[in-house]
């Protein structure tokens, strides 16, 4: 029994642990016998084991894997959806794309693109943690470009971040601050384009009514991000301004010196920017960009850049969690409870669109991600439900566009983000970190939003 135990829970059952998990089996219960919103018992069942899996995920008492596998259980017992639409995800292009670019960036980190070019970059450009920020802005913006995968793109330019900070002479804290902003950097301008993040921003748009292509969201999306993040970037200097402010970065040392490119690795370099090149061209030639990230990834293991042991890159944990996570709204909404749910909420939106319309859109985003936790799973329920709501007064389109940017700027710990979780449980960064600069931009979405992004759409013709 002990040996069952071990691939369920985290660590050695105890009476805490045991409490813990009966707490979170008796919030179940009272859900499933209060069965608020007039729910069905079908959907009160579906409802509680939600809640119950998401206090599991957020809390970690019980692994990801099991509690994943016990949701998607669930659901096929008890929703009466099939088991291609409780898996849609897994069977999408978009979680092929996943795969494939887990090891597609294990090629690009093979190949020494990122240690022989942007930490020499680094090393001559970087003076001071003011820089350091905005030379990690520019990387994240060109390394969205490379590293289509933004988990991946993340942990590379973390790591490389990580190892630049530790040459430097400045004080722990202040390194802190920096990865600490890499984090920030990565959540904000993951949402430029639709394929920034091919996991949050592409499933967020196949909610919308309203097809939303890459070209479209770009449009409507990158330059008020960037004012945003030039917005951001103050905030963050002001509230870490002791960690930052008059601090030099004094001279590095320079004893190692870089290996040049092997020719496997330029060969490598080439397939890379072959491949970057009909990703951004993909409007002219129409070549499916997975097809062409699954060709080049072939070529990386032909030519020995990509191996054998590289497969292990594939974090197939993410993959399980992601599969339940995205299948919470589809259910949601194929069982009635995210209608019944949405339809209570209903009565305190005012009846016109304006700046509180919007503010209450943002309200129950957050709210919601307060309690969910997961981006994805936030978005999964929020934007079918707002959908339902507020598709009579404004286009889809604007429903995902806020939806994820409520989500995406909005952390008060670091469970609310993979990224940070990521961060965090690497001691890049101390968690109240994210607290201290989370409270202060909860407001902040509310005012880049009504003074940013919808005076923007209104130029372009989005509202």
């Amino acid at each position: 029994m002990q040996n069952i135990w071990k691939y369920i829970i985290p660590e050695k059952l105890n009476k805490i642990l045991g409490v813990k998990i009966g707490l979170s089996i008796l919030i179940s219960i009272i859900i499933l016998i209060w069965k608020p919103f007039n729910l069905t018992f079908q959907q009160t069942v579906i409802v509680a084991n939600t809640i119950l899996v998401i206090i599991w995920w957020s809390t970690g008492i019980v692994k990801k894997i099991p509690a994943s596998m016990f949701l998607l259980l669930i659901y096929y017992i008890f929703s009466g959806a099939g088991i291609k639409i409780i898996i849609s995800f897994s069977l999408s292009e978009t979680f092929l794309m996943i795969i494939v670019t887990y090891l597609f960036s294990q090629g690009i980190a093979n190949s020494g693109l990122i240690d022989k070019i942007f930490q020499p970059l680094l090393i001559k450009l970087v003076h001071n943690p003011c820089q350091c920020l905005i030379a990690v802005v520019g990387i994240f913006y060109l390394a969205m470009y490379i590293i289509p995968q933004p988990l991946a793109r993340l942990i590379i330019v973390s790591s490389v971040l990580y190892h630049f900070l530790q040459r430097i002479n400045i004080p722990e804290k202040t390194k802190n601050v920096i990865m600490y902003g890499v984090f920030v950097a990565s959540a904000v301008i993951n949402i430029s384009t639709k394929d920034a993040d091919i996991i949050l921003n592409n499933v967020a748009a196949s909610f919308s009514e309203i097809a939303i292509s890459n070209k479209m969201w770009t449009y409507y999306m990158f330059i008020p991000t960037l004012v945003t993040c030039c917005l951001l970037g103050i905030l963050f200097i002001y509230i870490f301004r002791k960690e930052l402010i008059g601090i030099k970065i004094k001279n590095i040392e320079k004893e190692n010196k870089i290996i040049p490119f092997s020719n496997q690795q330029k060969l490598a370099i080439v397939i890379i920017g072959v491949t970057v090149f009909l990703w951004i061209t993909n409007a002219i030639h129409g070549i499916n960009n997975t097809l062409v990230t699954i060709l080049s990834t072939t070529i990386l293991f032909v030519i020995k850049i990509l191996h054998k042991e590289d497969w292990k890159s594939i974090d197939i944990t993410t993959l399980i969690f992601l599969t339940a996570a995205f299948s919470i709204g589809t259910i949601m909404k194929f069982c009635g409870a995210a209608d019944k749910i949405f339809r209570q909420i209903e009565s305190i939106f005012p009846t016109e669109f304006s700046s509180l319309y919007i503010c209450m859109m943002i309200l129950i985003t957050m709210m919601l991600h307060m309690l969910l936790g997961s981006n994805t799973t936030t978005l999964s329920v929020v934007i079918p439900g707002l959908i339902i709501l507020c598709n009579q007064i404004i286009k889809s389109p604007i429903i995902v566009f806020i939806s994820v940017i409520s989500v995406a700027f909005h952390a008060i710990l670091p469970f609310h983000s993979i990224s940070l979780m990521i961060g965090a449980s690497n001691n890049y960064y101390p968690g109240e970190y994210v607290t201290k600069f989370g409270l202060p931009v909860t407001l902040f979405i509310y005012l880049i939003v009504i003074g940013v992004y919808i005076p923007y759409w209104n130029i372009v013709g989005l509202l």
